[in-house]
């Protein structure tokens, strides 16, 4: 379609994938939503075992506000999360029933925190889909997050309908690591993995593409992984997707 640049790497690109928090979003709301997770789910509790073994559970550093690179808080969907922080619940003596009922209640932060007063863009996101929609080149958004609130964001960034393709992960495909997603994306929007660019901040992001066959996999220093982290398993690590770039004619 197009000949794009990922830094110094070039790619003729069919299909440019994009996960959304901490590559399109800065993954720092997730720390703040992880620390009001936790203060809920401990609310009535004493004593501290139950926080810091929620946290250890979580991948989540609650002092630090810091979420593990390989951990579920920066890899796993917001189901997988709330079903750990349950079972933690579970095994501190509530009944399941209990667990679940609290830790939807401890999730569901909405009126106390808005999404809007978390987003902050990681980079110019609408300057990169109107780049991309310029030079004829699809994009789509992969997400483990829920797509109520994956829509909601979009809006917000101002690229809602930018987006040529949207999955999320309560929309039914076997989330990241495993390559259901993008192999799912790249059959309907017709283009072979290989000419597909699978672009994350997370191990999640990069193994998916790994075992979807992805021709290029492309790593960003805007969220949970390091740069240590990713090298292993991209082929290009940017700062941000502001280094993601049209080839000039």
């Amino acid at each position: 379609m197009a000949l794009l640049h990922f830094g110094a790497v070039p790619f003729d690109a069919g299909l440019v994938v994009l996960d959304k928090d901490g590559t399109l979003v800065d993954f720092a709301m997730w720390n703040l939503l992880a620390a009001a997770w936790v203060d809920r789910l401990v609310e009535g509790v004493e004593g501290e075992n139950l926080r810091a073994e929620l946290c250890r559970n979580m991948g989540f550093d609650y002092g630090k506000r810091y979420s593990d690179p390989q951990g579920p808080m920066a890899i796993a969907t917001t189901a997988q999360i709330m079903a750990i922080a349950a079972g933690t619940l579970y095994r501190h003596g509530l009944s399941w029933p209990q667990a679940e009922d609290r830790a939807r209640w401890a999730f569901d932060t909405e009126a106390d925190i808005p999404l809007a007063s978390l987003i902050r863009p990681a980079g110019d996101v609408p300057a990169l889909f109107r780049a991309l929609r310029a030079a004829g080149v699809p994009a789509a958004v992969v997400t483990t997050d829920h797509r109520r609130e994956t829509e909601e964001t979009l809006q917000l960034l101002g690229v809602a309908g930018l987006v040529d393709y949207l999955l999320c992960g309560d929309d039914g495909v076997t989330p990241k690591p495993a390559p259901d997603m993008l192999l799912h994306t790249c059959r309907q929007m017709g283009v072979e993995p290989v000419r597909a660019a699978m672009v994350g901040d997370t191990l999640g992001d990069l193994i998916m593409a790994e075992r979807a066959g992805a021709g290029l996999r492309v790593g960003v220093l805007t969220g949970a992984g390091t740069r240590e982290v990713l090298a292993p398993h991209a082929d290009v690590v940017l700062a941000s997707v502001d280094e993601i770039r049209v080839a000039a004619s």
